[in-house]
């Protein structure tokens, strides 16, 4: 608001000294309160301005940025001859008429307000997208296109596509892993490690250097007392937890529990 400000008066120092100079070379009278009233087309920015940058920050909309636009240079150039006007029956001998200044104002100031005006929509929208900051570790990770399917041959060569809610975990068996899966156990020519960055880190959790175990299928763990666990899960098949990853395994559980309750 106060670069507005500077602006604004700034342009009307230099309306005055460009009425001054063209009357002195047209050897016509000067009249600085007639100078300073015509003048008042440029103080009108100090609220329009900021008006239009209100509503161009709060509309998504570029057909309502561009209406908004418009609408503000209209408003300017119908409003500044009604302001003189106004003005001018108040507090001069000689009322200037509504349809001889809004000519004068057209052809004054109509491509002056389209570059003001225009010029502040091109800034907002230029700093609207350097403003927009990166996403977050958080935010990335949430937008990430987990896997939800996977491509298999069975014993018959056969592909089969398995959904991965229905897997109950994954075994390391290098060079390949094994999948447990709700159809049966299954080969695939993937490391356990690039496998895991693949899997949704909510419903899979690595409980060993060879397993990985989908939450869902979890039915029940029991500690080894050595701080290893047994986990069970629904197919009836048991996993040995290592103590490397228990801590891990029980906080992920213990948010799964409390996801899926919700």
């Amino acid at each position: 608001m106060f670069a507005v400000s500077i602006c604004t008066l700034g342009m009307i120092v230099a309306n005055v000294l460009l009425d001054y100079w063209y009357s002195w070379y047209l050897e016509r009278a000067f009249y600085m309160s007639e100078s300073l009233l015509f003048s008042v087309y440029w103080v009108m920015f100090l609220p329009l301005l900021p008006a239009l940058w209100w509503l161009i920050e709060r509309t998504e909309k570029v057909g309502l940025k561009f209406a908004f636009t418009g609408g503000a240079i209209a408003f300017h150039l119908l409003a500044y001859p009604a302001l003189v006007w106004v003005l001018s029956k108040m507090f001069y001998y000689h009322t200037f008429s509504f349809g001889q200044t809004f000519q004068f104002g057209l052809s004054a100031y109509f491509l002056k307000s389209v570059i003001v005006y225009g010029f502040l929509l091109l800034m907002l929208t230029i700093l609207r997208k350097k403003v927009v900051s990166p996403p977050t570790v958080r935010e990335a990770a949430s937008s990430t296109s987990y896997l939800h399917a996977l491509i298999v041959a069975d014993h018959h060569h056969q592909k089969q596509v398995l959904a991965v809610n229905d897997i109950f975990c994954f075994t390391a068996c290098s060079p390949y892993v094994t999948i447990h899966h709700l159809s049966g156990n299954y080969l695939y020519a993937e490391t356990l490690k690039s496998l895991e960055s693949r899997l949704d880190e909510i419903q899979f959790v690595r409980i060993h250097k060879s397993h990985i175990v989908n939450l869902q299928k979890i039915t029940s763990y029991q500690s080894r007392q050595n701080g290893d666990y047994d986990v069970f899960l629904s197919d009836g098949a048991v996993v040995r937890a290592s103590r490397n990853y228990a801590k891990a395994f029980k906080s992920k559980l213990e948010r799964w529990t409390q996801h899926t309750v919700k």
